[in-house]
């Protein structure tokens, strides 16, 4: 199921992009390197009564000025609670990252990403599982610099293939915000 839904926003993602400039990825025109960006990345998640706080970060590389694609990773900081038993619990995750910046030489402009890949689920002093996450997001980017910028997001987090006894795929998976502070350069004006 999971394969299918990457495949199906893959699908419904970058066909448009690739169809408005009418051209082909692998012809005359193509995919051209334009920059790269590092992200560090302030998760906050709103779990059922409960605020947990992610941290993370993302290395990306920029094609044709608006299109990110590169690796991401997130981590719970400390320990979150289980909104059924208050269980501590770790969470981590990491895998791609697939991002479209419209007009991203705009002082402000929207950007839409979507984050998907293995992780691990520890109950504290239990049980460890592999996870599988996927986190589509949308929002606004301000340019400060031509090296800086400030991205703020919301979007959910999907948590699948969790097998622990007691604990729901649905306990984990959360709507949450998050402050983007993205380093790096573009080279094309």
């Amino acid at each position: 199921m999971k394969n299918l839904l990457i495949a199906l926003f893959l699908l419904l993602f970058l066909q448009p992009l690739l169809a408005q400039r009418e051209e082909t990825l692998f012809g005359r025109n193509h995919l051209d390197l334009t920059g790269f960006w590092y992200t560090n990345t302030n998760n906050f998640s709103f779990f059922e009564e409960d605020t947990e706080y992610f941290s993370g970060g993302s290395v990306l590389f920029e094609f044709n000025k608006d299109i990110l694609l590169g690796w991401g990773w997130q981590r719970i900081s400390g320990e979150g609670r289980l909104p059924s038993d208050g269980s501590r619990f770790d969470l981590k995750h990491n895998g791609l990252m697939i991002a479209y910046s419209p007009n991203a030489g705009k002082v402000i402009h929207p950007h839409f990403s979507v984050y998907g890949g293995s992780g691990r689920f520890d109950l504290v002093n239990s049980d460890r599982e592999r996870i599988f996450a996927l986190q589509p997001a949308a929002g606004l980017e301000l340019n400060v610099f031509r090296w800086f910028r400030l991205g703020l997001e919301g979007g959910y987090r999907f948590i699948t293939d969790i097998d622990t006894q007691g604990v729901s795929s649905s306990e984990l998976s959360t709507p949450f915000a998050q402050l983007q502070f993205r380093f790096g350069y573009s080279w094309w004006d």
